[in-house]
């Protein structure tokens, strides 16, 4: 039984630490994947050619989370001059949560399938390098 419990505490530790390494950002069509680590677990800086740019990230259903466009940096909210909106939706059905214009922060309650996409929709298709994403 002891083994068990330190196999299991074990793996647990590992997937948490294996989680923030994964996301990866995303651009509107999918056809641009961007695996880069800003600062404060953001996914980023962004890249350009693209309007929408999105994260998929795990999240403990019915709890109250946020998805946030940050600056370059990953640790400071974005300018929003250049932030169309922030949605966030349901990968697993695209079924919209939340939306809001003239915004960088979108409060949210993750759905049943503990997943979320959170995605910013810039105002000019080259605004990506200046922002990364996260979901705290």
């Amino acid at each position: 039984m002891r083994f068990s419990t330190i196999a299991a505490l074990i793996a647990s530790a590992g997937l948490v630490a294996a989680t923030p390494g994964s996301l990866v950002a995303r651009s509107g069509d999918g056809s641009v994947e961007l695996a880069k680590r800003s600062g404060c677990g953001s996914t980023g800086p962004l890249g350009t050619g693209h309007y929408i740019w999105w994260i998929t990230a795990p999240c403990k259903a019915g709890t109250q989370m946020t998805c946030q466009v940050t600056d370059r940096t990953g640790c400071l909210p974005g300018d929003t001059s250049k932030i169309g909106s922030v949605e966030v939706d349901n990968p697993d059905d695209t079924q919209q949560i939340a939306k809001k214009s003239g915004t960088n922060t979108l409060s949210f309650t993750c759905p049943p399938g503990g997943q979320v996409r959170c995605q910013a929709n810039f105002n000019d298709n080259d605004d990506g390098p200046g922002y990364s994403l996260r979901v705290f």
